[in-house]
């Protein structure tokens, strides 16, 4: 009676063994890329839609037709002229928190109003309405797009050109307005207050980064990432903190590989493409657009 296995047979079993073993770790594997990538799509799914949710509120609070076209470097397309040479989408904030605390309605009483001493009667401003960093702009033929000076030749200060649609103003009494320095060709009923611009653009077309107090390597993929650019003032001949200028900076999203806005049939189309990279396969791709009234 044979009382042991011979030693062809041990490394048949071990040849064995080593193929079932290789053979469940390729279905882990292969198991763990599906489960990986999955999770991956969703994420990036629920991370593009939260920031193009983010920039459509942002951008529904502008000031009409302040938005801009910049491709980091010189040229500056209006709204009208959007395209995908420009990597920066820039814009005027309404100043919405003062207006929704009640602080002013954006309404002017033109009949009580006085173009000869450069005052403006605004029924509902309060003399408690800090005016240091915000600049009026009037309502009017300007909400359709059809005001003379575009936004990139003279509008709002956009990258060293003159401001001449946003108006230094202060509020010396109550529910009285009076600009500082120029008046107005043209004064309207309604005003919007500026509080300031407003720039987004990926990594790769930032040339200061470090301008802003932070620094390229301080994230996963400089290039990659989405940056908001805010707290500075064209119509005070400012630019942002990434170009070279002033203000704050905060992230938006990683893993965005391209970043466009474009204008059609009066409204932004935003879109955003945003990849990452998976162990042992290729990356996720999801692409998203959205349009803005």
């Amino acid at each position: 009676m044979r009382r042991g296995f011979s030693l062809i047979e041990i490394i048949f079993v071990l040849v064995l063994a080593s193929i079932l073993s290789m053979g469940s770790f390729k279905a882990l594997e292969a198991l763990f890329i599906r489960s990986a990538k999955a999770k991956a799509v969703s994420d990036l799914a629920l991370e593009s839609q939260i920031v193009l949710n983010q920039l459509s509120s942002m951008l529904y609070h502008r000031i009409p037709n302040s938005v801009i076209g910049y491709d980091g470097s010189s040229d500056c397309d209006p709204i009208e002229e959007l395209d995908a040479n420009n990597v920066v989408l820039e814009w005027l904030a309404l100043a919405d928190d003062a207006m929704l605390q009640g602080e002013y309605d954006g309404f002017v009483d033109m009949n009580a109003s006085d173009k000869a001493s450069k005052t403006l009667s605004a029924p509902h401003i309060k003399t408690s309405l800090d005016t240091s960093n915000l600049n009026l702009v009037f309502a009017g033929a300007f909400d359709d797009g059809a005001e003379d000076i575009g936004a990139c030749n003279g509008a709002f200060g956009w990258h060293g050109n003159s401001s001449d649609l946003a108006y230094d103003f202060k509020v010396d009494t109550s529910n009285v307005i009076t600009f500082i320095g120029a008046l107005a060709d043209y004064i309207y009923e309604k005003y919007y207050l500026s509080s300031g611009g407003i720039a987004v653009t990926r990594g790769e077309h930032v040339s200061d980064i470090a301008n802003c107090g932070v620094s390229a390597s301080d994230f996963k993929n400089f290039n990659n990432t989405l940056f908001l650019f805010y707290d500075f003032y064209p119509y005070q001949s400012q630019t942002y903190c990434g170009d070279g200028g002033s203000g704050k900076v905060v992230v938006l999203a990683e893993d965005v590989s391209g970043f466009k806005a474009a204008y059609i049939n009066d409204t932004i189309h935003l879109s955003i493409d945003m990849n990452r990279s998976i162990r042992g396969s290729n990356p996720v791709h999801i692409s998203k657009q959205k349009a803005i009234f």
